[in-house]
């Protein structure tokens, strides 16, 4: 039989089947790389500097900055969704908070449209920029919060510990002298 991807399949079948490592990568890294990527184009309109000097359509721009606005609160519940089982207790209650309040803001979006009609067809789309501007300053807010509670909860960065060689040394070398 094939080994795919050099799989040891003797440490599969005899260790503790444990899929933090790809949880943690799939499901909590994926939504904080889309978190960031959706931010920047709600902001912007496009994500990287050739499209905003070449883009010239504001109705792209802000069709896309609306739609990216959207999908960056979508990520964001998802996050807190994946995220609130693993999450110290005393947090949850703020996450459920939070994933209320982006429901709400969600449902509001609307009001950031301003549209120029010619008959039934829309000309011109604008942002109303007073009201964006509240909501990213709201969503930046709630983030800085929820990224420090999953990494005060190990779910970004696991906290170290300081350890001894010396003492692991000793630990493993007493562990084989005396294996029973």
């Amino acid at each position: 039989m094939v080994n795919p991807k050099g799989v040891d399949w003797e440490e599969v079948q005899t260790s503790n089947w444990n899929v933090a490592k790809p949880y943690t990568t799939e499901l909590i890294l994926k939504w904080l790389v889309k978190i960031d990527e959706y931010r920047t184009l709600a902001v912007f309109g496009c994500s990287d500097i050739y499209n905003d000097v070449f883009l010239k359509d504001n109705n792209l721009k802000n069709t896309a900055r609306i739609n990216a606005l959207k999908r960056l609160i979508n990520s964001i519940i998802s996050l807190i969704r994946t995220t609130k089982f693993a999450i110290k207790k005393k947090d949850k209650d703020i996450f459920n908070k939070y994933r209320e309040r982006l429901l709400k803001i969600e449902k509001y979006l609307f009001n950031l449209r301003i549209e120029k009609k010619r008959g039934n067809k829309i000309v011109e789309l604008n942002i109303n920029e007073t009201l964006f501007e509240k909501i990213i300053s709201e969503i930046d807010t709630m983030l800085d919060d929820i990224n420090f509670r999953l990494n005060d909860s190990s779910l970004i960065f696991t906290a170290t510990e300081e350890f001894d060689p010396k003492k692991i040394k000793d630990a493993l070398k007493d562990k084989y002298i005396n294996k029973n």
